[in-house]
Order: structure tokens, then C-alpha cells, then sequence
């Protein structure tokens, strides 16, 4: 019989190779038989390369009536080997974190005092790529939910040369610097609660262990279903805060509609909407199902009804000002849904990790039983539901790092418009350490390694027309070659007002097809609504309806100002009729099957917006300049008038134009 008891020991010692220090603190474990001897292991090193996550353990073993080896990880993780070995491989170590390996000598029930040795491998992980894998069970089609989900992975991602199928017999291949984002997906009947009864070797060692390795090293994670109860094996968050709302039955037919429901709360002042939030994008908001509208996942159908998310009222939170702030304080997160008829602070469905100096990689989880891939039949909601996926793994591919930049002209104070744009992006991105303000002086912070996205604002009374007059040395050498630069590598553009003129000075297209409509006067008092028509063309089966398109997304389709219904960015007010636009009649295009058309072939765009009251052809106000193979970066140009940041006085429409803005700027991440 064993008496066990905690005891450390320091007898420090220096490894002979680009190892570690090594530590002697460990557990000892005293036999009560003074016959029995128990002797452990000696010079313990963690050899390694600098610039390698390979590390090799060696060490010395005792002999004698020794039978195996145990090895241990930051007290937590253990490892039972019945066989006498002399050294362990670690392929993929943990970065930038102290780690702790303790190996101990076994001798059959029986476990010596461990040696332990501490390292930290300082490294600088290469750029990584942009593809998603995808971590399912060994035996995921045992899950008709699992094995639909999977399959559309790979039509969306793996056959697109985006993404890769990943199993626990294959997770050696996760690697941060192969895989940007990883998600892990488990839905199962008849399972039981705890992460630990995950099937398929999901719950084995091998796979906790790169998966914390992955997170250790910034790499971000999408749970979902069942999977969610990783968060307690990796350590984000302590088992007492596992989620406890769990259902894995056979279920049955139901004929309700299931979703998300983004706005939290009840208590006025403590209403918490995220229905804006980047996982809803493109999603409708769907009304009069619920006291509230909801997004939707799933229609009448069989439904397993497999929860596995949080009841925020069984951890004992004091409810200052309530339990879901009280959550996310504790955990540093947000809860970004809950349950469809959810108007109070009970549960919490979906909820993002934030990234933490302990734990750098971001957890979504998302634990409604609404997320289901299988109904036993056609899910009218399927469309949504694979939106929502897509926008999650979207969302979790954008390092905590990465900023949006805006880049505005060292003298952008002497426009009201670039102020105000300045001033609400400030507050926005920047505040909320998701973007950095450039200028032309310090242009050369814009880098692609950190921005992929960055907005150019130039909106100024009195200029002349053409790119090489854009204020506050906009058009500059230095702009013009890091903004080259930038495109080169991917980066992709928002150019706003006057700044569409860029598209020109970047060689995104020729001077010849430069936007002409232009204005700069200083304009005056106009009491009608502007804004974008998203609906170009009045020809019988040449009408391009973009009304659906992510910049317009969560805005108000607003009807009966127009011929045609259109998306308000600015009411009564002084207005600078500041357009910066093409006109599609000046460039001798023709007209096969319109100038629209022939337009969008010749410069591989798509035009998305016009003027409010054109029906016809004649102009683009909002043009999406495609990547191509010499320009890989994407433009997106908005030169309308009506695009503007400061009318002397209260905008009723600038909660839309702010909308707008986010949209372009997420649409182009």
C-alpha cells in the first residue's frame, strides 16, 4: 500500500545541451514496506534546436526490478508506458509557454519521486497559411450529424483547396503553421456528459495534446455540439464551469423552428445585442417566431436535441449586473447567443473565448442543440445554417493580432467628413484594439503580416480632379509604392470618396477607365433622402439584383423614396455632392449585352451600387474590383455622393452608414 505525499524538492541543475534547466521537484510517493525499494530516474535533460518544436527527453533509468516508465505534463497529463525507455519524443512542443515534463520510474503499481525539467522554446512561428482543418471522431460516420457535416466541409473547403479532414488518427498533422484555424465537431447519441466520453479518440491524449500545443500557439478553435466540453480539456476554462446543459437522446420529431437568439437580456440598460456580430453575417433576422426575432438553423424535422452549453445560474455567479457580465468577466468572453425564446440572462449557447496570455488561442463554442447538420430530411433553414459555419470559421481565421487600418491624409482635420469618419472608426477599431489609424506619414506601418484590410477616406471640398491631387500627400511616391506593396501580397482596399480615384494610381485599372463624375464644391442644404440602389439595370433579364450582398447586410431596404426601394445613408442636411464615380456611357463599351456587363468583363468587377433613382445603366457608384493574377488584392470603390460622414448636423441615417461601412470592411477581411 502507497501513502502519498506532495513534496518539492529543489535541487537545481544546468542540462548540458541547448536543453533546459532541470529541476528535481516532484511528487514522492513513500512505500510502507521499508523492504521494497524504489529508486528513480537520473539526468533528466529536454534536448532541443533553437527554432524547433521538436524535443527529445532522455534520461538515466534506475535498473533493477524497474518495469516501465511514467511521464507527466504540468502535473496533468499522464503518460504509462510498460516498457523500460531511456528517452521521449515530443514532435510538436508547446511555444513561448513554460512547460513541465516529470518522468518517474514504475516498478508495476508502484512509482518512484519523479524528476521534472522546465523549458520555454522561444519561437517565432512561420507566416501561417489560410487553410481550415476540420476534427472529427475516428468513427464520425457512426453520426449521420457528423458525417453531413463533414461532407459539406469538404465540398466547401477541402475540395476548394481550402481546408483538410482531420482525425484523431491524423491529428499530427495540426500544425499552426499549416492550419489557421481548426474546428471540432462532435454530435452523438447516447453518449454521456463529460469530455472525457467524447468518442472516436477524441478524448484521447494525443489529441488533447495538439490541440493545446495548436491553441498554445495562437491557433484558434471552433467547438461545436458535444465538442464544446473541450474547453475544460484544454484548460480554457476549470471543469467546475463545464457546460451542464446536456441532452445526447435519440430525440424525435418536431416541427418547431430552432436558431439563435444574439440579443441577451432583459433589464433596460443591460441588453446586450450582437445581432451585427461577424457569426450572423449574411444570415436573415427572422421575426414573429419568438418574442423576439431569432436567426434560424433548422426548420420541422427529427431533432436530437443535444445541448451542450451553459446554465450561467449554476455557478454560484453573483449577478452584478447580471449573471451573463458575471460570466463574462470571470471567463473573459462573450455570450454572443442563447436559446431561441431566451429574453433573460440564464444560458448561455454560443460564447467566444477570448484569447488569453495563458491560453493565446481563441475557443468559439457552440453548444445549442439548433446546430444540427441532420434532420432526417430537407432543412428549409440549411442555406443559414451553412452560413453560420462559414461565418464562424471565417471569424476564427483572423489572429488577434490582425488590425484593420484606415489610412487618411496627414491634413484629414481640415475635412469635417474625414474628421468624423476618423473619429467613429477611432472608437469602433481602434479602441477596441481591432484597428490602427495610419497617414500618409506613417504609411510604412501598413503591413499585410498585420492589416489585411485598409481603408483609404479622402472626402475634401476644393480639390481638382485626378488621383495625383489628392491631398495631404495621399498621391505621394511613398503612399502610392506601400499601397502597391500591400495589393502585391493580398491586402485588400476600401477606397471611399475621392480616394476611388486610387484604383487608378495603383494600376488597378488604366487612366482611360478612371472615374469621371466628380465633384468637390462645397455643396449646401438638400432635404432629400441619398443612398445606394442596389438594383442595377431595367432590362427584361439583364436586372442584377445585389440587394443581398454582405456590404448591405443587417441595413434597412427602405421603400417608397424611389422608384425603386434603396439602402439610406444620409437625410436632410448640407450636402457636398461629392461623387467620385463611373460613368459606364463615357468609355465607348459596347453595349453586349449592357455597359454594365461589358464593364464588369473588361476590369473583372462586379458593380454593386448605383445612384438611388437609376434604374438604368449609366453609372457605378460602388464597384468590387475582383483579385486577379498581376493585381491580387481586392478593391472595393465607393464613389457615391451620398456616402458621406458629416451633413452640419443630425444624420437620421447614420446608423446605416456606419453599418455600411463595417460591412465593406468585414466583407473585405
Amino acid at each position: 500500500m502507497i501513502t502519498k505525499i506532495n513534496k518539492l524538492f529543489c535541487a537545481g541543475m544546468v542540462s548540458c545541451a541547448i536543453a533546459a534547466a532541470l529541476t528535481s521537484c516532484s511528487d514522492v510517493e513513500y512505500v510502507e514496506s521499508a523492504s521494497q525499494q524504489v529508486v528513480g530516474v537520473r539526468n533528466l535533460v529536454a534536448d532541443y534546436q533553437q527554432g524547433s518544436r521538436e524535443v527529445t527527453l532522455r534520461w538515466t533509468n534506475p535498473g533493477g526490478s524497474q518495469t516501465g516508465i511514467r511521464i507527466i505534463k504540468d502535473q496533468k497529463d499522464i503518460m504509462d508506458f510498460d516498457e523500460v525507455m531511456d528517452n521521449y519524443f515530443i514532435k510538436k512542443a508547446a511555444t513561448n509557454v513554460d512547460v513541465a515534463y516529470t518522468v518517474k520510474a514504475r516498478y508495476g503499481e508502484v512509482f518512484s519521486e519523479g524528476q521534472t525539467v522546465r523549458f520555454n522554446i522561444a519561437y517565432e512561428k512561420k507566416k501561417a497559411s489560410t487553410m481550415i482543418a476540420m476534427l472529427v471522431p475516428n468513427d464520425y460516420e457512426q453520426s449521420d450529424d457528423e458525417r453531413d457535416a463533414v461532407a459539406w466541409f469538404k465540398k466547401a473547403y477541402v475540395d476548394a483547396g481550402k481546408g483538410v479532414l482531420l482525425t484523431p488518427a491524423t491529428i499530427g498533422q495540426l500544425d499552426i503553421e499549416q492550419q489557421v484555424a481548426c474546428w471540432v465537431m462532435c454530435d452523438r447519441i447516447g453518449i454521456d456528459k463529460g469530455f472525457d466520453k467524447l468518442p472516436g479518440d477524441l478524448a484521447g491524449n494525443a489529441t488533447i495534446e495538439a490541440l493545446k500545443a495548436f491553441a498554445a500557439d495562437g491557433g484558434n478553435l471552433l467547438l461545436t455540439n458535444h465538442a464544446t466540453q473541450l474547453t475544460v480539456a484544454l484548460d480554457r476554462i476549470p471543469e467546475s464551469l463545464a457546460p451542464g446543459i446536456f441532452g445526447s437522446g435519440e430525440g424525435g420529431q418536431n416541427n418547431d423552428v430552432w436558431g439563435s437568439q444574439p440579443i441577451i437580456g432583459n433589464a433596460e440598460g443591460q441588453i446586450y445585442d450582437h445581432s451585427g456580430h461577424d457569426i450572423y453575417r449574411g444570415m436573415t433576422f427572422t421575426s414573429g417566431l419568438y418574442e423576439r426575432s431569432i436567426y434560424c438553423f433548422e426548420g420541422a424535422g427529427i431533432k436530437g436535441d443535444h445541448n451542450c452549453m451553459w446554465d450561467l445560474n449554476a455557478f454560484g455567479l453573483v449577478p452584478e449586473p447580471n449573471v451573463v457580465k458575471a460570466w463574462e468577466e470571470k471567463t473573459n468572453s462573450t455570450v454572443l447567443g442563447t436559446w431561441n425564446h431566451v429574453v433573460d440572462y440564464c444560458c448561455a449557447g454560443i460564447i467566444d473565448f477570448n484569447p488569453t496570455t495563458t491560453f493565446p488561442g481563441r475557443i468559439l463554442a457552440v453548444g445549442l442543440a439548433s446546430y444540427e447538420w441532420n434532420i432526417g430530411g430537407t432543412n428549409e433553414y440549411q442555406g443559414q445554417l451553412e452560413r453560420f459555419t462559414t461565418n464562424c470559421l471565417s471569424y476564427i481565421s483572423q489572429p488577434a493580432e490582425k488590425k484593420v487600418a484606415m489610412l487618411v491624409a496627414n491634413d484629414y482635420e481640415q475635412s469635417d467628413d474625414e474628421k468624423d469618419a476618423v473619429a467613429w472608426f477611432k472608437k469602433a477599431y481602434v479602441d477596441a484594439g481591432k484597428g490602427v489609424l495610419l497617414t500618409s506619414a506613417t504609411i510604412d506601418q501598413l503591413d499585410i503580416e498585420v492589416n489585411p484590410v485598409c481603408w483609404v477616406m479622402c472626402d475634401r471640398i476644393g480639390i481638382d480632379k485626378g488621383f495625383d491631387k489628392l491631398p495631404g500627400d495621399l498621391a505621394g511616391n511613398a503612399v502610392i509604392e506601400a499601397l502597391k506593396a500591400f495589393a502585391a501580397d493580398g491586402g485588400n482596399l476600401l477606397l471611399t470618396n475621392h480616394a476611388t480615384q486610387l484604383a487608378v494610381g495603383l494600376g488597378r485599372i488604366p487612366e482611360s477607365l478612371a472615374p469621371g463624375i466628380f465633384g468637390s464644391g462645397e455643396g449646401g442644404q438638400n432635404n432629400d433622402v441619398w443612398g445606394s440602389q442596389p438594383i442595377i439595370g431595367n432590362a427584361e433579364g439583364q436586372i442584377y439584383d445585389h440587394s443581398d450582398h454582405d456590404i448591405y447586410w443587417n441595413m434597412q431596404f427602405t421603400s417608397g423614396l424611389y422608384e425603386r426601394s434603396i439602402y439610406c445613408f444620409e437625410g436632410a442636411g448640407i450636402k457636398g455632392d461629392h461623387n467620385c464615380m463611373w460613368d459606364l456611357n463615357a468609355f465607348g463599351l459596347a453595349p453586349e449585352p449592357n455597359v454594365v456587363k461589358a464593364w464588369e468583363e473588361k476590369t473583372n468587377s462586379t458593380v454593386l451600387g448605383t445612384w438611388n433613382h437609376v434604374v438604368d445603366y449609366c453609372c457605378a457608384g460602388i464597384i468590387d474590383f475582383a483579385p486577379t493574377t498581376t493585381f491580387p488584392g481586392r478593391i472595393l470603390a465607393v464613389g457615391l455622393a451620398s456616402y458621406e460622414w458629416n451633413i452640419g448636423g443630425v444624420n437620421d441615417y447614420q446608423s446605416q452608414l456606419e453599418q455600411f461601412t463595417s460591412n465593406c470592411i468585414s466583407y473585405l477581411k
